[in-house]
């Protein structure tokens, strides 16, 4: 079982504080976000992406939000973390193509069937303000037959 723990000098910013700017503030506030990832932990980040992966997300802040503002807030950080482009096969055979450019490829990709996601809001003084990330691999039972 595989873990990866990096901390990011801040903690991550809210829906409430991100929401209503124009796409491009937006973009840019979004491509921050991985340039702060990929700074702090790309020297950490697996040579294969974790198939299935427990993330703990803790946002350690002075005050401490509310439990949906926290969650939602943690796509962008969790976006970070999947992999920059996913090649998906439908039942038919088509091949679809889903990219998420700003992806660094810590995990193949943010549904369920690949993630168990926990995002805590830790309360702390003003000095102590941080984002705490752990990506821990899940090992799937494999029948030898």
């Amino acid at each position: 079982m595989r873990k990866i723990t990096f901390t990011l000098p801040a903690p991550f910013p809210l829906v409430n504080r991100t929401s209503g700017y124009s796409h491009f503030t937006a973009a840019r506030q979004k491509n921050q976000m991985q340039r702060e990832v990929a700074a702090v932990a790309y020297h950490l980040r697996p040579s294969v992406p974790f198939e299935r992966a427990h993330v703990l997300i803790e946002r350690h802040s002075v005050g401490t939000p509310d439990t949906d503002n926290l969650w939602g807030s943690a796509k962008r950080l969790l976006d970070c973390l999947t992999t920059p482009a996913l090649l998906n096969v439908r039942k038919e055979g088509a091949r679809q193509r889903t990219k998420n450019k700003r992806g660094l490829g810590f995990i193949v990709d943010d549904a369920p069937k690949h993630l168990t996601l926990e995002v805590r809001g830790v309360k702390c003084r003003l000095c102590e303000q941080k984002t705490v990330v752990t990506i821990t691999e899940i090992m799937s039972a494999k029948v030898v037959a």
